[in-house]
């Protein structure tokens, strides 16, 4: 069987970087075609949005028209950028040591995160960091609940219980909850599924929007378990359009109803929403190596249903006659 070909006006939405992957050691900095780890892809962002809230809690607007006039001019004056400010706090200037640490060569950047931690020794991304370098899951998962202790005790207990909901939206909880989400992949990839499934579930109860996309590992952990009422609540808490979602959906009303109109209609839907991955489920299509799994993913085009057969093919190849279904189904 061949993958069909999409219609011209079925143009998958390009450059959606994959969500919820396992944690891998650092490379070394030297390597001139490095990308940044994934867990620190939104630092800069991140740092830029902490200089404008400093920036604009300074000012004293009257009116929301007032802040909007004041931060597009800053904007045009600027060319688009938000002014960086010197860090003032011991935690600031910790987490400058980390921005130079994250491209710095490993020996240095050791130093570096070192003396973050001196200064503050909450300093979460510095246990990321350090988790990201690991040489094996034992040590990553290490550095990884250090940086969700840290992250916990510089919180407080009232961050949590008063913004429980929408924790994402305040920039000084996201290092904890990236701390959370790299536990979990790591527990994941070390067999503690429990575990890592209780920490998903943790983070969606702090985000319900879920803007990490943690809901993806969740549900294939839920499925790993046979955990299918749970999965089945899973699925009706996000109207989610991706292959991951479709394809999960079908699988799980395969194993509750078995060749039901309710499933049959749920794996068409999947075929429709991504019609490659039943090559690469299949095995008509060639999985690439772990190393070379795209960086990101276009929906509905072939990046896509590699990423989502590289976790799922488990699920599938467990339920018996599945495949021999998706088969019959996608020819």
């Amino acid at each position: 069987m061949s993958a069909r070909k999409k219609d011209n006006d079925e143009k998958p939405t390009a450059g959606h970087r994959r969500a919820g992957r396992p944690v891998s050691p650092r490379k070394q900095a030297e390597e001139p075609d490095e990308l940044p780890p994934i867990g620190f892809s939104r630092l800069e962002m991140e740092q830029q949005m902490a200089d404008l809230g400093k920036l604009m809690a300074e000012q004293d607007f009257e009116n929301i028209d007032e802040a909007n006039d004041f931060l597009r001019s800053l904007l045009e004056g600027s060319g688009g950028q938000i002014p960086h400010r010197e860090p003032e706090t011991p935690a600031e200037k910790a987490q400058a040591l980390i921005f130079q640490a994250i491209d710095a060569p490993e020996r240095r950047a050791r130093k570096l995160i070192k003396d973050a931690l001196k200064l503050d020794p909450d300093c979460v991304d510095a246990y990321i960091l350090l988790g990201e370098m690991a040489n094996n899951l034992p040590d990553a998962i290490d550095q990884f609940r250090k940086a969700v202790t840290a992250g916990a005790r510089s919180l407080g207990n009232d961050m949590f219980d008063e913004n429980q909901g929408h924790f994402w939206g305040l920039i000084e909880t996201r290092p904890y909850m990236r701390a959370v989400q790299n536990l979990a992949s790591s527990l994941w990839n070390y067999g503690e599924v429990d575990e890592a499934v209780e920490l998903y579930q943790a983070m969606l109860a702090l985000n319900p929007g879920d803007n990490q996309g943690v809901r993806y590992a969740l549900l294939d952990a839920l499925l790993l378990l046979r955990r299918h009422d749970e999965a089945t609540e899973l699925l009706d808490q996000f109207d989610d359009g991706m292959a991951h979602w479709a394809y999960n959906e079908a699988l799980l009303l395969f194993r509750t109803e078995g060749r039901s109109e309710n499933a049959i209609e749920a794996l068409e839907t999947a075929l429709e929403v991504n019609e490659f991955v039943p090559d690469y489920l299949l095995g008509y299509a060639p999985m690439p190596d772990p190393d070379d799994m795209p960086e990101f993913i276009s929906f509905g085009d072939e990046s896509e249903a590699i990423s989502y057969v590289f976790g799922a093919f488990p699920l599938w190849a467990a339920t018996p006659g599945a495949q021999y279904w998706l088969n019959e189904h996608a020819e």
